[in-house]
């Protein structure tokens, strides 16, 4: 027969744990108010952090309509989270260029544009093609390896435009996981921590504009061969052939042409 331990037992071991976790770090020269602190600073930015995280795949995902004011009282109630939190989630988001704030007025979602879209297409570019040359020319065994990995799980990725209507979002943002990781995969042996970090900024910023693409053009629109062109650039990458960054420059600039021309025609 199983023997129920006691509320109260739970209780005392409980607190006995904690103050033994207390008295081993005042003993490596922390005090017990230290300690708190330290445990509820913790605590705050895995609050933080996860707000920063979800807020920032709903911008992503465009649970926010473009131009939207995000109303505080509204952000409380949708992430379960305090003030504190959601304000510095907000300020990272702001920096990051996902939130523009609005003065007095708290934050607001920004409208896409031409203009920003050539900006950081362009900025893309020039960084992630110098992270590719870097790639090539210091990748091992492994990194091979891991983009070999990355473009498959890609090309077993459904297409955003085949399938159901009804799964067309979430079948867009599998993909685009997929296809942000193997582009991640393709220049993560440069062995420049500070450029991937631009380049990874950059791709973050591109999503916003990809995630229209993918669930507002019409479907026949998607389907240029996008297959072959990840194909063409892994091959060509994993010979080091030097035309690997042509391509990466050329299948980029399809992108951000395509994403220009709806601007255009205004079917975003």
């Amino acid at each position: 027969m199983l023997y129920r331990v006691p509320a109260r037992v739970k209780r005392f071991w409980k607190m006995y744990h904690e103050l033994e976790n207390i008295d081993a770090a005042c003993k490596s020269g922390q005090t017990e108010a230290m300690v708190v602190m330290d445990t509820a600073a913790r605590a705050g930015r895995t609050v933080a952090e996860q707000v920063y995280e979800r807020l920032k795949a709903d911008l992503l995902t465009g649970v926010f309509t473009p131009g939207a004011a995000l109303l505080t009282r509204e952000l409380l109630a949708r992430y379960g989270c305090g003030i504190s939190p959601l304000r510095e989630a907000l300020a990272r988001l702001a920096g990051e260029g996902f939130l523009v704030a609005s003065g007095h007025r708290g934050v607001r979602v920004p409208l896409p544009s031409c203009a920003d879209l050539d900006d950081i297409y362009r900025v893309r570019i020039l960084l992630e093609c110098e992270a590719l040359e870097l790639s090539m020319k210091h990748g091992d065994d492994h990194w091979e390896a891991a983009a070999v990995a990355a473009c498959h799980r890609l090309e077993r990725a459904a297409l955003p435009g085949t399938g159901p209507e009804e799964d067309r979002a979430a079948r867009a943002m599998e993909w685009e996981t997929r296809h942000r990781a193997f582009h991640a995969a393709l220049v993560a042996a440069a062995p420049a921590p500070r450029l991937l970090r631009l380049v990874e900024q950059m791709v973050e910023q591109t999503e916003r504009y990809r995630a229209l693409r993918l669930l507002h053009s019409p479907s026949d629109m998607l389907m240029r061969d996008i297959t072959a062109e990840h194909r063409a650039l892994l091959d060509a990458a994993l010979k080091r052939d030097p035309h690997a960054v042509a391509l990466l420059r050329e299948h980029l600039t399809r992108t951000w042409t395509f994403v220009a021309d709806l601007f255009k025609r205004s079917e975003i």
